[in-house]
């Protein structure tokens, strides 16, 4: 059993947003107990939100998300332009240390090399970055 809570519980009567961020909470709650309990369709959800956020379709990252408005909200904030939702990078780790990106690089240099060599590449980009300064950010 679950109970929906707003932020605002025994402090004072909420408003609309305190309602909809107590749904949200919920949602989030029920969610996490659908997977927990195998519950199929809870776990495609996330494998397709997982999916989307890996070949950064961003459109539907916030229509899969839980909370939509608030997810593409956070995004636009850092990124707002149009141009930002067909971005290969995300405003926290930006173009040159996304996880994800260098994830897509190396998957693509793996089909054009010997799979025992992926060990030699992977010392190379350690190299590379080790050239480039070992920065994180740029």
């Amino acid at each position: 059993m679950l109970c929906y809570v707003t932020p605002k519980e025994h402090l004072g009567l909420p408003n609309k947003d305190d309602v909809k961020e107590g749904i949200i909470a919920y949602k989030i709650a029920a969610h996490s107990a659908d997977i927990a309990k195998g519950h199929p369709q809870a776990q495609l959800r996330d494998n397709v939100l997982s999916k989307a956020r890996f070949e950064f379709n961003w459109t539907d990252q916030f229509g899969i998300s839980l909370n939509p408005e608030k997810a593409q909200e956070f995004h636009d904030e850092t990124l707002p332009k149009d141009s930002s939702k067909l971005a290969h990078f995300c405003s926290m780790c930006g173009p040159k240390f996304c996880s994800m990106n260098i994830s897509q690089d190396i998957n693509e240099s793996v089909k054009t090399i010997n799979i025992k060599n992926i060990e030699s590449e992977m010392k190379k980009k350690s190299e590379e970055f080790k050239k480039s300064g070992s920065n994180i950010y740029v």
